[in-house]
């Protein structure tokens, strides 16, 4: 009976929490209240700056599109932008130049920022080692001399003597020598 009161204390001790106890807030001191109202303002600040940055590059880009549709639509070119491309494109293969070229109308920065760039290369390392290797297992070796190099049957007959033709062709089994018979004699001998 004892166990079954002490129970009944404890279910009424969890019951008797108010809702004044439990609302309450937390009592922050001015120091915490301090720190955080310096990261806010840092945050707003620096959000503040990046978009300050991102609406002149809009009109960066603004005012070059306007001088795009001035001049007939078309993009024009200086001496020095085409020195930056040929620049940018030197040394290398026809797909790093597609590649490039995707890369350039997909996003808009320059040939030799994207070739700069860490993606970029190992792409390209990847690529080239790709080359390498498709190269040296298609192409033949070209260190053997002509005299190591297998030349076909009527090539090695062409320039071989009589003896030299009968051990040719026996060795790719297409001469049989004629062994002498103890019937036959030899005419003329």
């Amino acid at each position: 009976m004892e166990e079954d009161k002490k129970e009944e204390v404890v279910v009424e001790k969890e019951e008797t929490i108010t809702t004044e106890e439990a609302e309450k807030p937390e009592e922050k001191s001015s120091e915490e209240r301090d720190r955080e109202f310096k990261a806010m303002h840092a945050s707003k600040k620096f959000f503040e700056e990046k978009a300050s940055k991102e609406e002149s590059a809009r009109k960066e880009l603004e005012v070059k599109l306007n001088k795009i549709k001035e001049a007939g639509g078309k993009p024009t070119l200086d001496v020095e932008d085409y020195i930056d491309i040929s620049a940018s494109l030197e040394g290398l293969d026809q797909r790093e130049k597609e590649r490039l070229a995707k890369e350039h109308k997909l996003t808009g920065r320059s040939l030799t920022e994207i070739r700069k760039d860490e993606d970029f290369l190992l792409w390209q390392s990847a690529y080239r080692q790709d080359v390498e290797k498709k190269r040296l297992t298609l192409a033949p070796s070209g260190k053997q001399s002509e005299s190591d190099r297998p030349r076909s049957l009527s090539q090695r007959l062409a320039s071989a003597s009589m003896a030299d033709k009968e051990k040719i062709l026996t060795e790719a089994g297409l001469y049989k020598t004629v062994r002498p018979r103890a019937d036959r004699t030899i005419i003329g001998g």
